[in-house]
């Protein structure tokens, strides 16, 4: 009877001390936690066991996840649940569709330059994809826990990825990752 107390005690232990982050965690640990963006002062990851469809309505896509941004000079990880909404009909793909289409139908020779101008314009002005996000922890580099946020909290209004960014990314990453397939 004791070493089954024991055992499940452990077994209860497990899951809380499990919710530490550190950055000694995300860093030896890429296969789970993938750093996409990184300069001198902080470094975000992706936890890609996070990653998970919201909705599946073709064209419209919702994907969730968990995200980490290290601030070096703070010392601090912050931890964020983050939704990104995506609307295919302003993908890459389609996108590059429509243009070549319209070209085509003008009768104009298909210039790649000029494509991939009409394509990175059209883009910028409507990535195709809107993100919220809500904070939920904030730890030491070392994993000690600074603070915590009720995670019942709603998310706000989402706002719109603008294309090429580290946003624009992490939902390129996130999309690939769940759908073996590029936004």
């Amino acid at each position: 009877m004791k070493k089954i107390m024991i055992i499940l005690l452990a077994i209860l232990c497990i899951p809380i001390s499990g919710f530490a982050i550190s950055l000694s965690t995300l860093e030896n640990n890429p296969d789970r936690y993938f750093k996409f963006s990184e300069d001198s002062q902080t470094a975000i990851y992706l936890d890609t066991q996070s990653v998970d469809s919201l909705q599946y309505n073709p064209p419209y896509y919702t994907l969730g996840s968990t995200a980490y941004i290290v601030s070096y000079s703070n010392n601090e990880i912050a931890e964020f649940s983050q939704i990104f909404n995506y609307n295919y009909a302003y993908s890459r793909e389609s996108t590059l569709k429509r243009i070549i289409t319209n070209i085509k139908q003008k009768v104009e020779f298909l210039d790649d330059n000029i494509i991939n101008s009409k394509l990175n314009s059209t883009l910028k002005e409507n990535s195709g994809i809107e993100c919220s996000s809500v904070f939920l922890s904030a730890w030491t580099l070392n994993g000690k826990l600074i603070q915590s946020i009720n995670t019942d909290q709603a998310f706000p209004e989402s706002t719109k990825v603008n294309y090429l960014t580290r946003g624009y990314f992490q939902a390129e990453i996130m999309f690939h990752l769940y759908y073996n397939q590029f936004f």
